[in-house]
């Protein structure tokens, strides 16, 4: 609270109390930067070196093997491996539907403002796993990345403490053999939370079918003989 009240007084006075408090200038640093920080995200520029492939030409079977290949990932491939974990395929034509798709289900968010050409960063990345996943995290994930505070950070780090990254920081570019690696843990994640589609509900009592997809109708069940009754 005296942190927020010092950033809202005038310059003159903050420079009085911090001038002779060295440790609070250092929190407070560390304050903005932890809830500021996270707009230099994505701040990145294209990929410097050619890829193995034209990444729009593949399918996404194809798509998950060129991950393996490309030493970064730009912010539109990245895009679509999210959609591939999400529904288990990209159906978009361009980067354009994809930034739809993700922003519209929250799992990308319009703010940062990421360009289709750039490479993408880890923070981006994990955040929209944890979306996807439904990974919720602490107290201070659930907090302050509810708000867009740091939550490309907060998100990194819970994807580190449950083993799906290796230690890292947040801004560092994503490369594509760790995102193919991160997808492939992030699939087993889903698959034991029962994420991924499931079968329409069986309305009917109808339990087994034979080899050609008839149904076994077992025989109707003779009522018990009973004492002094005809047969």
């Amino acid at each position: 609270m005296v942190l927020l009240t010092n950033i809202f007084m005038p310059a003159a006075r903050l420079r009085c109390i911090i001038g002779h408090q060295p440790t609070l200038l250092r929190i407070l640093g560390y304050f903005l930067a932890l809830t500021l920080g996270t707009g230099i995200l994505g701040c990145t520029g294209p990929r410097t070196s050619a890829p193995p492939a034209n990444a729009a030409e593949l399918s996404d079977e194809g798509f998950h093997a060129y991950l393996t290949e490309v030493d970064v990932v730009t912010v539109d491939e990245a895009y679509r491996a999210m959609l591939i974990l999400a529904d288990g395929e990209d159906t978009s034509a361009n980067f354009e539907e994809r930034r739809q798709k993700l922003e519209d289900r929250g799992i990308a968010r319009a703010a940062w403002k990421l360009q289709p050409e750039n490479v993408i960063d880890i923070g981006s990345v994990a955040f929209m796993v944890c979306r996807i996943c439904q990974i919720h995290g602490g107290i201070n994930m659930r907090l302050f990345g509810s708000w867009g505070l740091s939550d490309r950070r907060y998100a990194m780090r819970e994807l580190i403490y449950r083993e799906m990254l290796s230690d890292t920081v947040d801004y560092d570019y994503m490369s594509g053999s760790a995102l193919a690696a991160l997808m492939r843990k992030a699939d087993e994640v889903m698959e034991k939370k029962g994420l991924y589609e499931s079968p329409g509900v069986e309305l009917s009592d109808e339990r087994d079918r034979d080899e050609q997809g008839n149904l076994i109708v077992p025989p109707p069940v003779k009522p018990p003989n009973r004492p002094n009754q005809p047969q």
